[in-house]
């Protein structure tokens, strides 16, 4: 039998708002771009385009410049802003909105309202920072870390998650 089961549940409790959104978008945008092959073929596009404004500055290709200016511009300000865009609309249409969440994480899972998740469903508890992005089968859920009660509640959590298989990072 495990240790957890002898301690009361953790209790996770926090406000699911736009301040909150805000943070968990920052931070599984950086944590995602951060975790991707993708940002390599990235890193190939922008070299290519740094290249292609270099010729175009040199040979007078105004098409081309423009074409290389419009792509470094969706690479570094235009697609965060579109994710940030869709990721807003899901949000204000999220039942959760506005309202108080609260999870208590036992040895068999983790619990909100009426709805239990056991371990098994768990895809992984990722730290970011001081927060916590939980990963379910088709849900990232944000945990600042003011919705825990201590630093001991938040080390608990970690342990527990650590014992079951599903820290990383």
């Amino acid at each position: 039998m495990s240790p957890m089961n002898t301690y009361r549940p953790i209790e996770i409790s926090y406000r699911w708002d736009y301040e909150n959104f805000k943070k968990a978008f920052d931070k599984a945008y950086d944590f995602h771009y951060k975790s991707s092959k993708r940002r390599y073929i990235g890193w190939f596009l922008i070299a290519m385009l740094q290249f292609g404004v270099v010729a175009a500055l040199k040979g007078g290709s105004v098409a081309l410049l423009l074409f290389a200016t419009l792509l470094l511009l969706y690479w570094y300000v235009i697609k965060r802003w579109l994710i940030y865009r869709r990721e807003i609309a899901l949000f204000e249409r999220s039942p959760l909105k506005n309202r108080h969440v609260v999870l208590y994480v036992t040895n068999e899972g983790i619990t909100q309202s009426e709805t239990s998740i056991p371990w098994d469903e768990i895809r992984g508890i990722v730290p970011v920072g001081e927060d916590v992005m939980l990963y379910e089968k088709d849900k990232i859920s944000y945990i600042p870390q003011s919705a825990f009660e201590t630093l001991e509640e938040k080390s608990r959590f970690k342990r527990l998650a650590k014992e079951k298989g599903k820290l990383y990072g």
